[in-house]
């Protein structure tokens, strides 16, 4: 089971986020754009995990003592790939946030999950694979998105007929 730790908006968090993302796409319609239902925010990724893991994630997550928090997202930028470019849209420098990551970390590294050793860059993937044309995504005007974040969950992600999909196992 491949796993991951997100947290997921509201309905009309994703209605904003996808109007951005839609104009986006309008400047650049190549790449592998998100699909509506999978726009998060990842936490912790765990990878491929045996299904008796399950348990330890879900203690770990309880254990972390998530509290609700409001992000804003703020900014597009880019992560450089060879096989293409990430888009995303990130969020403003939150304190709150950055805590409850790290204490979600250490829960599940004390609880043997091998986490990446990446610094945690709070951001929505907006598009996978953009053709790298040398620009950054357009500099297009945006009102910030506010986004309220009451709970993690802990996310299935797999592709059924090819097609990526998150499901929620847990949350909290």
């Amino acid at each position: 089971m491949r796993l991951f730790v997100a947290v997921n908006f509201p309905p009309e968090t994703v209605d904003a986020i996808s109007a951005l993302q839609g104009r986006l796409r309008g400047a650049e319609p190549r790449g592998n754009w998100s699909r509506r239902e999978n726009l998060h925010l990842t936490l912790a990724f765990l990878g491929e995990q045996p299904r008796e893991r399950l348990d330890a994630a879900r203690e770990a997550m309880d254990a972390a003592l998530f509290r609700p928090l409001t992000l804003v997202f703020d900014r597009l930028g880019r992560f450089r790939r060879g096989e293409g470019d990430i888009w995303w849209l990130g969020a403003a420098p939150n304190p709150a946030l950055e805590a409850a990551q790290r204490r979600l970390a250490r829960e599940l590294a004390a609880r043997g999950f091998a986490l990446e050793e990446r610094r945690f860059v709070p951001h929505l993937t907006l598009a996978r694979r953009v053709p790298p044309a040398g620009a950054e995504p357009p500099g297009l005007e945006f009102a910030p998105v506010e986004a309220p974040a009451g709970r993690i969950s802990l996310m299935l992600s797999e592709r059924p007929g090819g097609k990526l999909t998150y499901t929620e196992l847990y949350s909290c």
